[in-house]
């Protein structure tokens, strides 16, 4: 799972691994070791929800969507989905999540369970 913050973005891209992973036991996780701490981020599906929620525990990232949402998404040609979560102060969390494609350029990271880029074919 790949995690890009910007301001009130976060977007989340999973390849064909996190995707199977998060269809099979209802969650996907990513840890970041930074010096004696670490940072912490799940995706879950959760039966039974009908609203995407987000929660921050001191270190730690908890997304949901609701397991239907994230089944339609997986078993389909659909890119990703998104939602726009209300904060405490009263600004707007906007969250993305996609399917993570092949770079075009060349990049040193294990691409093999990354979806082929449409882009390939142009």
């Amino acid at each position: 799972m790949k995690i890009r913050i910007k301001g009130n973005t976060i977007r989340y891209r999973l390849d064909k691994k996190d995707i199977q992973q998060l269809q099979e036991q209802q969650k996907v996780e990513e840890t970041t070791v930074i010096g004696a701490g670490a940072l912490h981020f799940c995706i879950k599906a959760k039966a039974g929800s009908t609203a995407p929620a987000i929660k921050l525990e001191a270190t730690a990232v908890h997304l949901s969507f609701p397991k239907e949402q994230v089944d339609n998404w997986a078993n389909t040609d659909l890119v990703g989905f998104d939602a726009e979560l209300p904060n405490a102060d009263g600004s707007v969390l906007k969250i993305l999540v996609e399917k993570d494609f092949k770079c075009l350029t060349e990049r040193d990271e294990d691409q093999s369970y990354a979806f082929d880029n449409p882009a390939e074919s142009c």
